[in-house]
């Protein structure tokens, strides 16, 4: 795994996506699907963690024991249609960029490719309503390191 980043895999239900793509027949919805980008910013400065952020600081700290504080930034959405991409902007001119790549599968599962700020492109697979942690490369111009979770679910026409 490049050093660039390292995906933290407890949440999501991890499955390395299959070379299932939007326009294959077998896709059972087409139905768009509503990304979610959580900014995290985890700190070795203070040891001040959001209630909400307890479960993913303790397995940050499991590979980054330095890493102290987690506070949350900003969470934006937006509803992408099957085989569409959309970049999402980010704190301090950042950007991540994430393609549905397959609906909703049988197993209530969703395809997307993701490119983080300065890493690789990631294919995976996650289950609707969990998010899928990344620790980015990406330190602040205060030194706090870039955590991006990343949820999908497809929409369903109701609510933002």
């Amino acid at each position: 795994m490049p050093r660039v980043f390292a995906l933290l895999l407890f949440t999501c239900g991890f499955t390395p996506l299959m070379p299932t793509r939007a326009n294959d027949p077998k896709q059972e919805n087409d139905a768009p699907v509503r990304v979610t980008v959580v900014v995290v910013l985890a700190t070795t400065e203070n040891n001040v963690v959001d209630k909400k952020l307890t479960d993913l600081a303790t397995e940050v700290q499991k590979r980054y024991p330095e890493l102290v504080g987690f506070k949350f930034g900003d969470t934006v959405q937006k509803s992408i249609a099957v085989g569409g991409s959309h970049t999402f902007s980010l704190l301090e001119e950042q950007s991540l960029k994430v393609t549905i790549d397959a609906a909703k599968d049988k197993n209530g599962r969703v395809g997307l490719t993701v490119v983080p700020p300065g890493g690789n492109e990631v294919s995976y697979t996650c289950v609707c309503d969990k998010f899928f942690p990344l620790m980015t490369a990406y330190k602040t111009k205060d030194g706090r390191k870039l955590i991006l979770a990343i949820g999908a679910k497809p929409c369903t026409g109701k609510g933002p």
